[in-house]
């Protein structure tokens, strides 16, 4: 026999059924909104409301989701007026900054401008004060410079009232007064050409048996006789001076060294004619020399003799006094005492002819006067340097 259904358990069974599913779907709508998974509740057995109850508490449910979304929007359009307010305080701020930088610049600026006006001011005062007081110390110096003046001035006329009053006392003692003029000498200087760069050679007569010889050598003949000989030319050679006596017909030769320009020469005749060559002779003959270069240069060589110039022509004076043209008596002065000294010489004249020996004649005369070596005429600078080539 089947079994009787009761309708209250099956409306009991249905209420259940349908207060469960309610649960589940507010459930689901609330984890979906506020994003957040739901917690896991004991299940708890209610009972089942019924219909009128479950609409009621849709009807409270949609409320609620309808409030929420309201307040949600009220939120975000503040949180959006307050973030434009944030932007727009902050750009003003900006805005500020910006006017403020600018305005301290500006003010850098023109203290700077001040402080270069101020330097300047000052220099410029202190360059006035100096100008003004470099004038001031002028005029006192114009001024101390004037007064100098006036007192010379004065001392002047002061020197001159007295000369003249001197001059006046001696007018009247001397009527007769010769006037001396007192000769003036003119102070001259003159600086002597050590050489003139060219080549030459001069004799000059000291005594009747001693002759200067001076000569020189230009740059450009030794020039030549380098590129000709060889650039050891004056080490292998040495100069010579050759003396040639026209009356008498001899030649002396006298060696000389390349440090001298002049050489004093010993003769034994007096007035004889004489001329001096100047040459170089080879230590050694040589044997290597070009003869076309030497004939292209003009040059004349002697075996291992080299003539480079010639002198002038000179007369030696005369070593004797002609007695014929002198009177008997000669008055001879002591130049130390101005003592005069009347002499005779007549008897040189008759005993010796003409001519007389000046050395005998003064040796004779003077016994007491004349030293044992005042006429010593020893040669002061034969076989010592005289000069030298530079």
């Amino acid at each position: 026999m089947p079994k009787k259904v009761d309708s209250k358990e099956i409306l009991e069974k249905e209420s259940n059924k349908i207060s469960s599913k309610g649960k589940n779907t507010s459930t689901k709508k609330s984890e979906k909104k506020s994003g957040s998974a739901s917690l896991a509740t004991p299940k708890t057995k209610k009972t089942v409301p019924p219909k009128s109850e479950i609409e009621v508490k849709k009807k409270n449910t949609s409320k609620k989701t309808s409030g929420k979304s309201s307040t949600k929007k009220v939120s975000s359009s503040k949180s959006a007026k307050g973030k434009k307010a944030a932007k727009e305080k902050s750009l003003e701020e900006l805005k500020k900054a910006v006017a403020r930088n600018i305005l301290n610049k500006k003010i850098e600026e023109t203290t700077k401008l001040n402080v270069i006006e101020k330097n300047k001011k000052e220099e410029l005062k202190s360059a006035t004060s100096k100008i003004e007081n470099r004038a001031n110390e002028e005029t006192v110096i114009e001024k101390i410079k004037n007064f100098i003046a006036k007192i010379a001035a004065m001392q002047e006329e002061a020197t001159n009232e007295e000369i003249d009053k001197t001059a006046g006392k001696e007018k009247k003692k001397i009527t007769k007064k010769k006037e001396v003029k007192k000769q003036q000498y003119s102070l001259e200087y003159y600086d002597l050409v050590y050489r003139y760069n060219e080549t030459i050679v001069k004799i000059l007569a000291q005594t009747p048996k001693r002759l200067f010889v001076y000569w020189d050598v230009s740059d450009d003949d030794r020039q030549k006789y380098i590129q000709t000989f060889g650039e050891d030319f004056f080490e292998k050679t040495y100069p010579v001076l050759l003396v040639y006596n026209e009356d008498r017909k001899y030649v002396k030769e006298v060696a000389v060294n390349d440090f001298a320009n002049s050489w004093y020469i010993d003769v034994q005749d007096p007035k004889n004619k004489y001329t001096i060559q100047l040459g170089r002779k080879f230590r050694q003959v040589p044997h290597d020399i070009n003869m076309e270069k030497v004939r292209e240069e003009n040059i004349i060589l002697k075996t291992d003799y080299l003539p480079l110039a010639n002198s002038n022509k000179l007369e030696a004076p005369n070593d004797h006094v002609l007695l014929e043209s002198l009177p008997r008596y000669i008055t001879f002065r002591n130049v130390k005492t101005n003592e005069e000294v009347v002499k005779s010489i007549g008897d040189f004249k008759d005993a010796f002819g003409n001519n007389y020996s000046i050395d005998g004649f003064y040796n004779e005369q003077y016994k007491d006067e004349i030293s044992d070596r005042m006429f010593d005429m020893s040669n002061p600078s034969s076989g010592v340097n005289s000069s030298m080539f530079k």
